[in-house]
């Protein structure tokens, strides 16, 4: 309870699991320990086989299907699961999968929990978290209490008991995250055990010269047992080191019994370990949930300052609560929520709110300055953290749907919810802030993505998410070597096993520049964007055979192991793409094997061009570039040569075909390149009326048509149907923005901005 007190939540089963693992390795759990089935829940490997005949199945499932039955109990798993497709389906489409039983004789997991772990981690790895924190209920001794600590005591009360815990010598020590508030705790705290503010309760704000006001409180504090809380530690960490031998200092000397120092600062690797050590930490998160986010926001009015407005901004000031608190809990769907993550906070709420107040005052008693308000809050309030466009597009996309006449009587606030059944929150008349409350209370039950404009698939991804970054981080906690296991399953005879692999590959593969410009009678712009990433290619090549040679030489004991080599044969062992080739290549999420996959498939483009470099392909893979920017500009510049426009006046446009096949395309595009390789997130593209359409189920990418790229002069560019889609290299999105594209939509544009759809380029499926 104390360790869990001091993480962030989603470190919590984190601990836990390595407590449960260690206890199986040492046969104090009823479940036996295997190598091999927990090498594959941590690493989730992927191996080729027979071809994925389950047409329900992603590609990248069946490839973990394919290892999972390399291990001892799963050999006969594939087999069994194309031959009972329909059954494993409904399980698959199941909402708890983790609860139900599989089909056939796989029934028989229900007793042996860990090794359903392993089918879930191969198919349906987005309920991972849940089922592991299933698992640890039963798997250790009073798992409950382990899983349960602290969970039903607020803030303010873990805060009691840790204090009951606290000693003078003992700091408290607060790790803070964004949208957070522990003084307040500490606040009421402090009030209840009769110490008053300012007279025998201290409150510094560390910052530039606060050190000396600091060591004064703290002796004070010392001799007359005063509470002293020092916050934003994390501003001063050289004088951390000050306050550590202080605090040495006191523990000598012998404190007054009631003297007890608070400190809080955010996540930094600068705070002393000595100041650590010796602290009870408390890690203070936001409330998690759209509900819980809403009665914050709400709450933080006051009630008899609520009740004395007029009807009118009561309405606003919950309808701003409402996207306060949607901004805030969008945040947990990651780059699909935002392309950046941006520090709201409820100072944001309170100074709309006087913005508010002062508009009203000044506003006309029949109209209501919507326009203005949008602004000051769209694009200076709240936009002021803002710092990405598109981002800054999707939050005044928010205050356009929120911020209207109708929000004054019972408007609907979750947006293009017509067609979901049961999924609805409507704002009251306005009435009193007690009613307000009520009304959340009775009425806000969904967490659905629905409630954010996301299709639900949304949910599927962040859970998904989240699973993934539990094992990474579970990874980089094994320990490195384990005398125990055979040396071809130790990380460095992994490592040997891939480094060969990959030189078999990769070893002679390269592109002879010099002999590929000889061939070109002139050189335009696409045989220059070619030879680019010729050039890019060689790099990554060379520098990936100059490493493997070296760590190979390390192996050998010829070279002493650095930290570089050490660093790449753990990346190797773990099938993680290493840090230097990845700083060389393109943008990729991918694991290191189905990185390898990329790569071959980069490499056959180029070589098909260079059997023929002053022309293009028919059909352009985009993604296969390193730089597709690159590309995309070199459509512009040849329509620059062939019109005589000014580049900068022109925009690539886009021209979704109805072919999905390179072989179909008979001919060149005329005035612009065929290019393929795009997949749509958060939706899904409706070939049959050529336009955006909502998603699948359980369809995270949905494959785009060839389509054409051309160049127009911007002042053409038509924006009626038509929705200006982003497109990423990666899911990571932000960075990786390529350039936008133009698609056509029935539904309003707003639709596809609020559900974060994108076009990427790389994407594992």
């Amino acid at each position: 309870t104390w360790v869990c007190r001091g993480l962030a939540t989603e470190h919590k089963i984190v601990y836990m699991t390595q407590i449960a693992v260690k206890l199986m390795q040492r046969g104090s759990l009823e479940e036996k320990f295997d190598h091999e089935s927990f090498n594959f829940l941590m690493r989730g490997q992927k191996s080729l086989g027979a071809d994925n005949s389950v047409p329900w199945l992603p590609t990248i499932n069946w490839l973990m299907v394919n290892s999972l039955a390399k291990i001892e109990g799963f050999e006969k798993f594939p087999s069994d699961l194309v031959e009972a497709a329909p059954r494993f389906l409904e399980w698959y489409n199941h909402e708890t999968p983790e609860t139900e039983k599989l089909p056939l004789d796989w029934s028989g997991l229900e007793k042996e929990p860990f090794k359903k772990l392993l089918v879930l981690r191969a198919l349906r790895a987005d309920r991972l978290v849940i089922a592991i924190t299933r698992w640890l209920r039963g798997a250790l001794p009073h798992g409950n209490e382990y899983v349960d600590a602290d969970s039903t005591n607020s803030s303010l009360r873990i805060l009691e008991l840790a204090i009951e815990d606290s000693m003078p010598e003992v700091p408290i020590f607060f790790i803070l995250s964004a949208g957070t508030d522990v003084v307040a705790d500490v606040d009421k705290l402090a009030v209840q055990s009769g110490f008053e503010k300012g007279i025998s309760y201290w409150n510094v704000g560390m910052g530039q010269g606060q050190d000396i006001v600091a060591m004064d409180r703290l002796q004070l504090g010392h001799t007359q047992g005063h509470w002293v809380i020092l916050n934003n530690c994390h501003l001063m960490p050289q004088w951390c080191i000050e306050l550590e031998k202080k605090l040495d200092t006191f523990n000598v000397e012998g404190s007054h019994e009631s003297f007890r120092v608070f400190l809080t600062a955010e996540p930094s690797a600068d705070i002393p370990i000595g100041i650590l050590s010796r602290c009870i930490k408390l890690t203070s998160e936001p409330p998690a949930g759209l509900r819980a986010n809403l009665k914050r926001a709400f709450c933080s009015f006051d009630e008899d300052d609520f009740d004395e407005l007029d009807n009118k901004q009561k309405a606003i000031t919950f309808a701003m609560s409402f996207y306060h608190a949607i901004l805030m809990e969008r945040k947990k769907f990651g780059s699909k929520g935002f392309n950046m993550l941006y520090p709201f906070s409820l100072g944001d709420l309170r100074d709309s709110s006087i913005v508010l107040a002062n508009y009203m005052e000044n506003a006309s008693s029949s109209k209501i300055p919507w326009e203005d308000l949008r602004y000051l809050f769209g694009e200076i309030t709240y936009g002021g953290h803002i710092v990405n466009d598109l981002d800054r597009l999707l939050n005044i996309t928010y205050l356009n749907f929120y911020l209207q006449d109708d929000v004054l009587d019972q408007k609907e606030m979750l947006p293009f919810v017509e067609d979901e059944k049961g999924v609805s929150f409507k704002t009251p008349i306005p009435t009193t802030w007690e009613l307000y409350n009520k009304h959340i209370d009775e009425y806000m039950r969904t967490e659905s993505p629905l409630a954010f404009g996301l299709h639900p698939n949304a949910e599927i991804d962040f859970r998904t998410t989240q699973s993934n970054n539990l094992f990474v981080i579970l990874q980089d906690l094994q320990p490195r070597n384990d005398n125990e296991e055979e040396s071809s399953a130790t990380p460095q005879g992994i490592a040997e096993n891939v480094v060969n692999e990959i030189m078999d590959r990769f070893g002679d593969k390269n592109f002879d520049l010099e002999e590929i410009e000889g061939g070109l009678e002139e050189k335009g712009p696409y045989q220059n964007v070619f030879l680019q990433e010729c050039e890019i290619m060689n790099r990554l090549l060379t520098e990936m055979v100059r490493s493997l040679n070296e760590l190979n030489q390390g192996f050998a004991g010829e070279l002493t192991m650095s930290d570089a080599m050490e660093d790449l044969m753990n990346s190797l062992f773990i099938d993680r793409v290493p840090t230097k080739w990845g700083g060389l290549a393109w943008a990729s999420q991918r694991p290191l094997s189905l990185w390898l996959n990329d790569l071959s498939a980069r490499i056959e483009q180029l070589i098909d061009w260079t059997g023929n470099p002053s022309d293009i392909p028919m059909v352009t893979w985009l993604a296969g570039f390193s730089n597709p920017q690159s590309f995309l500009t070199a459509i512009k510049q040849m329509t620059a040569q062939r019109t005589g426009d000014a580049l900068d006046k022109l925009v690539v446009w886009t021209d979704v075909t109805k072919r999905f096949n390179a072989d179909e395309i008979e001919a060149k595009s005329r005035d612009g390149a065929y290019c393929n390789g795009l997949c749509m997130e958060g939706a899904r593209w409706n070939p049959q009326d050529g336009s955006v359409d909502k998603a699948k189920p359980r369809e995270m990418f949905s494959p785009m048509p060839i389509i054409n790229c051309r160049a127009i002069l911007t002042e053409k560019a038509t924006t009626s149907n038509i929705y200006k889609c982003p497109v990423y290299k990666t899911v990571q999105r932000g960075p990786t923005f390529v350039f936008v594209a133009q698609l056509k939509t029935k539904s309003p544009p707003s639709r596809w901005t609020m559900a974060g759809v994108a076009l990427l380029l790389d994407t594992i499926s």
